[in-house]
């Protein structure tokens, strides 16, 4: 668009130039050849025909005089340019123009052309300034979202190291209390039953009961909690996560795609499933790669773990540890298919209402 604007103003400079010396209808017609010739050069924008187009203008000026007006206007789109020396074609126009117009009139034109070559340096620069200022907001509008992106990510590692280590503090606070008080109360139990055997006293033997009954009631309490902090301590994707990184036989891929819970019954399953496939693939595959992926469904929870063995011992689908497998899953009431064709795979199937909490 800016250099619309300056071969306008180029345009009428130069037109008004030429009527000012003559008015009549011929002045019309290097006029129209003008505005045809300088869109050309703009439209095709190639430098072999911008040199042809240059060299037929040059012509033009020679054989009709008037064309010289709009010297500056067919000069603008080669200066700058690597081609720009043949503008100096342009001397012989300008020198047989002398035969026809006063020296005002060429040094006029000569001013003209230095008004285009400043506009067209003028607008290459700040097209260049423009280029710079949009290549460098896009790279701080990219730089902004991979830092937007590393916020997020950090945020996600806070949250997850928050979430682990509240964890690992249940598990803690459940190993001391069972360690201490549930020996304690266990250690009381067993010395009061001692102490019921051989006491004599009625009534010293009935406090004596009431005092175990209490104790049982608080240990049973106590064991009740500590499984509930233990069962809510356990985060499975935690837990496949460490299993994948100590298998070392070959790559796994892991992709846990669940939002809900499962009840700690359904977690130790799966572990125990995950744990058995990965030792099979260590013993009989011949795999150099496996995924274990985990998805949600809207009416189940599906896992299939396969790799890309070609062993044949790898594809024994009736050992001890795959019907190990299948009495698990059965017994959370779930399905399990067993695929040996390209590969070893296995697909299970929990329902979603039975088994997570």
């Amino acid at each position: 668009m800016e250099k619309l604007y300056d071969k306008l103003i180029l345009f009428l400079c130069s037109t008004i130039f030429l009527i000012s010396h003559e008015f009549s209808p011929y002045t019309v017609l290097p006029i129209i050849i003008v505005i045809c010739l300088s869109s050309f050069i703009s439209f095709f924008n190639k430098a072999s025909l911008n040199i042809l187009t240059y060299v037929c203008y040059v012509g033009l000026c020679i054989y009709s005089p008037n064309f010289i007006f709009f010297l500056p206007l067919i000069c603008y789109d080669l200066v700058c340019e690597a081609y720009r020396y043949v503008l100096l074609l342009g001397v012989f126009s300008i020198i047989h123009a002398l035969r026809f117009f006063p020296i005002f009139t060429i040094f006029t034109l000569l001013l003209l052309t230095t008004l285009a070559y400043l506009l067209k340096k003028r607008t290459l620069e700040l097209l260049k300034a423009k280029q710079d200022y949009f290549q460098l907001r896009d790279n701080m509008m990219e730089k902004a979202d991979q830092l937007r992106l590393r916020n997020r990510d950090l945020l996600e590692k806070q949250d997850y190291e928050i979430s682990n280590a509240t964890l690992n503090e249940r598990n803690r606070i459940a190993r001391e209390i069972h360690d201490t008080v549930g020996h304690l109360l266990s250690s009381s139990i067993l010395q009061i039953g001692a102490l019921l055997a051989i006491c004599k006293d009625e009534n010293m033997k009935q406090n004596l009961t009431n005092i175990k009954d209490t104790l049982s009631s608080g240990m049973d309490s106590i064991r009740s909690s500590i499984h509930n902090i233990h069962e809510d301590s356990m985060d499975l994707q935690v837990k496949l996560e460490e299993l994948v990184h100590n298998f070392t036989f070959c790559p796994v891929i892991l992709s846990y795609n669940i939002n809900h819970d499962f009840t700690m019954k359904a977690k130790y399953s799966i572990l125990f499933i995950i744990k058995e496939a990965l030792s099979n693939v260590m013993k009989h595959s011949n795999a150099t790669l496996v995924t274990i992926t985990l998805n949600e469904l809207p009416g189940l929870y599906q896992i299939i773990i396969q790799d890309n063995g070609t062993e044949k011992s790898s594809k024994d689908a009736s050992g001890m540890g795959i019907q190990s497998m299948t009495e698990r899953i059965q017994s959370l009431e779930g399905n399990f298919y067993v695929d040996t064709k390209d590969g070893f795979r296995i697909f299970i199937s929990l329902p979603k209402q039975m088994e997570i909490k």
